[in-house]
């Protein structure tokens, strides 16, 4: 290879310093002109004429400016190595190409054919090479007079320099026109239709097809698409009426099939819907199990495939026993290690059956974690959504609804699977595997109707289901309750107490009102009393109150007033207590223990309160009267201040109060004392003197 000393950088020619120096690495063809020492002081002297133009880095050369090198440096240089004009042109030319990225991604995206076919690797990498040419084509054409000073000319054909510079050029495989006639019109058709210009037209898309063929398959496609799914034959004999009338070739059933092949994802969604296509056709998205507990819940219902015999009376007074009934059994599942955290069991699914099975997810937690925490996700699917929204939304932190149809977001439903095989099979009254799809796995139904009146009834097969889940349950509890220590707090949230019951709790679908001694309420036909201390409620005592409450804890019970017109109870909603079951205080001495006092004094300090509460009202209200009457002379002969201010301008009832004879005072006073000493008798005092109130022993004398 010929040795080329030249170099152009930033718009200059250069020389290596390589080929001019005798020490230092000199190239092997070096000139031998001055040692490199001698040659750097020269350069950094300020009389010197030499001038570098680039410092040396690693493998890459330094440079002197060739202009600033003597005559006879020149003349030795050219006589060595040739002019330099060809490499300035060279060099010019390669100063300005560089890679276009946006190309390749361009014609890596290009698609073409009906089948969508993309490019050959090798043509891509061929067509970028074209662009970034013509890019460097249109610079320096941009720039034609630094063109033509470069090449050391006066008049310039543009693009016959251009012409031959490109043919020149071979660092990349190009393949653009070698005629300078040719060139320009390949650059101004790049200007006009950028990178799409350089692609061969029988690798684009031919929008210019012959209408009649895109009616023929217009028509194919459309019959294929049709919701009452036509057969193959259905499809050829429709088209083929239309193609008799139209003079286009007659086809038969299996082009209808290649057809329908080659289009099955088009025609899709006409033939089996919109949900198919998404589930069966569209891209799916692959989910994990959560990595902690609690971090999700899922829920849904599932008819068990267990048998119960039930005997009800028919309408002419027989007896009828039936064989076939199932229960129904919503679950509430943690997908961590597939944890049944809450379950309820019913004749058949209801929003209430929904909400049971919540709370006893809530009330399981609460017994492993002591307090009702929430799951931090919660997903459903839309069974009852807009009645039961608003408890989905208060179980969790983000309620996550599945989309309609989706049935791969049911997560559960593996579950199920799972449970009924290792569960319930093993039960005799195991009806079968998905006994309403007509599955071949099911059980001999000869043997099952010889053992019919073995099964179990409603109650035992209600017992069946729970044993079986606490039997699951167990078998994973201890994993789900050492992985909660690692949840932290940014996803754990308490339900407050006064919440689960508004949202969860059952209620008796009537309306109280608090008496004397209490609220009470009858549920599942017990009637309890309940109470609070928050004199706030004795206010409203007018008001109805609906009882909402846990059935496994009626120790508190949460009212919330409601309208009652006639049978009809409708929840108002704007105020609501916790109450406390009232406590029952012994009426025999005997059966007195130590809390008992306590409670007691418990109430007595509430009536004390309570007490003061409406003297401090009273009193209030008496000197806003007294100010009313004492400020206004036009008042003085009205009936009002006559019966509420004396002739001295004071409240009545505190003239009263304060005019109580000091007799009267030690009498109530005395009486105070006696009622505390009462109390202080032992029960066989009071006994014995329940005896003599009732017997005369003078009788008996």
């Amino acid at each position: 290879m010929k040795a080329n000393p030249y170099e152009y950088y930033t718009g200059k020619l250069g020389v290596k310093i390589s080929y001019l120096i005798n020490d230092r690495e000199p190239h092997p063809n070096s000139l031998c002109l001055i040692a490199y020492n001698a040659l750097y002081r020269r350069m950094k002297s300020k009389t010197c004429i030499e001038q570098q133009l680039r410092r040396a880095s690693l493998n890459i050369d330094a440079l002197v400016l060739h202009t600033s090198l003597s005559q006879d440096w020149k003349d030795a240089i050219t006589l060595a190595f040739g002019s330099h004009k060809e490499e300035i042109k060279k060099s010019w030319f390669s100063e300005h190409y560089e890679a276009d990225r946006k190309a390749f991604d361009f014609f890596a995206a290009h698609r073409y054919g009906d089948d969508n076919r993309k490019l050959d690797l090798a043509l891509i990498e061929r067509y970028t090479y074209n662009a970034s040419v013509l890019n460097a084509v249109i610079k320096i054409k941009g720039n034609r007079k630094a063109y033509a000073k470069a090449l050391g000319m006066t008049q310039l054909d543009i693009w016959d320099s251009l012409s031959k510079d490109v043919n020149a050029f071979r660092d990349v495989d190009h393949n653009l026109p070698s005629t300078s006639r040719g060139l320009r019109m390949k650059v101004n058709d790049y200007v006009r239709d950028g990178y799409a210009a350089i692609i061969s037209g029988r690798l684009q898309n031919q929008n210019a097809s012959k209408m009649k063929d895109a009616h023929q398959m217009a028509l194919i496609d459309e019959l294929l698409n049709k919701h009452t799914n036509l057969d193959n034959a259905q499809v050829a004999n429709l088209y083929n009426t239309v193609a008799g009338a139209m003079d286009w070739k007659l086809i038969t059933a299996q082009t209808v099939g290649n057809r329908k092949e080659e289009k099955g994802i088009e025609i899709y969604a006409g033939r089996n819907g919109k949900n198919a296509l998404l589930d069966n056709k569209l891209m799916q998205i692959k989910r994990k199990a959560p990595s902690l507990p609690m971090l999700m819940w899922t829920l849904d219902g599932w008819d068990a495939e267990l048998l119960y015999q039930k005997t009800e009376v028919g309408k002419g007074g027989n007896t009828v026993t039936t064989f076939h009934n199932r229960l129904t059994m919503v679950t509430v599942l943690d997908p961590f290690n597939k944890y049944p955290v809450g379950y309820a069991i019913g004749t058949h699914e209801t929003p209430q059956l929904i909400k049971d099975a919540l709370r006893n997810a809530m009330a399981h937690v609460n017994e492993l974690f002591g307090a009702h925490y929430r799951p931090y996700q919660l997903q459903s699917d839309n069974y009852g959504r807009g009645a039961l929204q608003p408890a989905y939304e208060a179980c969790s932190t983000h309620y996550t609804p599945a989309r309609v149809k989706n049935a791969k977001a049911k997560i559960i439903e593996p579950w199920f699977n799972r449970f009924n095989k290792e569960y319930c099979q093993m039960f005799n009254n195991w009806s079968g595997h998905n006994v309403d799809s007509g599955s071949n796995s099911q059980p001999n139904d000869e043997m099952l109707n010889k053992i019919r009146h073995q099964f179990p009834n409603e109650k035992e097969c209600r017992q069946q289901l729970v044993s079986s889940i606490e039997a699951d349950r167990l078998k994973k509890q201890a994993a789900f309750i050492e992985n909660w220590a690692k949840v932290t707090d940014e996803y754990k949230s308490i339900m407050p107490y006064e919440m689960y019951l508004q949202y969860l709790g059952r209620t008796t679908g009537y309306t109280n009102r608090l008496q004397p001694d209490g609220f009470n309420p009858t549920i599942n036909g017990v009637a309890r009393w309940y109470d609070s201390f928050d004199l706030n409620f004795r206010k409203l005592a007018h008001l109805d109150w609906i009882a909402k409450y846990d059935p496994a804890d009626l120790s508190k019970i949460l009212v919330v007033n409601a309208d009652k017109r006639g049978k009809e109870v409708k929840e108002v909603g704007t105020y609501q207590f916790i109450l406390n079951e009232t406590y029952l205080q012994p009426m025999a001495l005997a059966d007195r223990n130590a809390g008992d006092a306590m409670r007691m004094q418990e109430v007595k300090d509430y009536n004390s309160a309570a007490m003061k509460y409406i003297t401090d009202v009273r009193s209030d209200s008496a000197d806003l009267v007294q100010e009313l009457f004492s400020s206004k002379p036009q008042l003085n002969d009205t009936l009002a201040k006559l019966i509420l201010v004396d002739s001295a301008g004071q409240h009545k009832n505190r003239l009263n109060a304060s005019r109580v004879p000091d007799k009267a005072k030690q009498l109530v006073e005395a009486a105070i004392i006696e009622d505390s000493a009462t109390q202080q008798k032992s029960w066989q005092q009071q006994q014995q003197e329940y005896y003599r109130s009732k017997v005369n022993t003078t009788d008996y004398l």
